[in-house]
């Protein structure tokens, strides 16, 4: 089993073009290997769950069908999950989640955030937003492990897998 304190854990839920849901985690070790890799079926909302959701359908397949499930099946708890979509930052769980990203230009850190959330942005250049607090300790190690890899890069890798799911089923 891996250490606890070691591993990064990356979640995303993309949308398909059948307008279908598929979500994954990937928890890598500090050098972005893989030590485990989960996934959802893909979910298609229901025209009366559209109906009776409204705009806050796809939230809700986001958080609370989607991501919280993957996160309770977890074998590996990483020290922090990654998260790409700012909309997954209501999910509650026992390590800390932060989006993280790569600051653009044109916002030049005015960006609105809600004031339960807190924004700091890393020597490397990455903005990170999570709710809750972060040691000292936790943002050096963050700024460590985005030192020595890209610590963008296993994003894309867990969007290719779920991509390669999708079209095996």
């Amino acid at each position: 089993m891996s250490d606890v304190n070691m591993s990064l854990g990356y979640l995303m839920v993309n949308r398909t073009g059948e307008n279908e849901y598929v979500g994954g985690i990937m928890v890598t070790d500090p050098y972005a290997i893989p030590v485990e890799f989960k996934y959802s079926e893909p979910i298609k909302p229901t025209g009366l769950q559209k109906i009776l959701y409204g705009n806050s359908i796809e939230k809700y397949l986001l958080v609370d069908v989607i991501a919280k499930k993957l996160l309770q099946n977890l074998e590996e708890k990483p020290k922090f999950i990654l998260i790409e979509d700012a909309r997954m930052l209501d999910i509650q769980f026992k390590v800390p989640i932060i989006y993280i990203s790569i600051p653009k230009k044109s916002e030049e850190s005015k960006e609105k955030i809600r004031e339960e959330l807190t924004k700091e942005t890393l020597e490397s250049g990455y903005d990170i937003i999570f709710s809750g607090t972060l040691t000292s300790d936790d943002t050096k190690w963050l700024e460590r492990i985005s030192e020595e890899i890209d610590i963008m890069e296993p994003f894309h890798r867990l969007k290719e897998a779920l991509n390669y799911v999708c079209s095996e089923e």
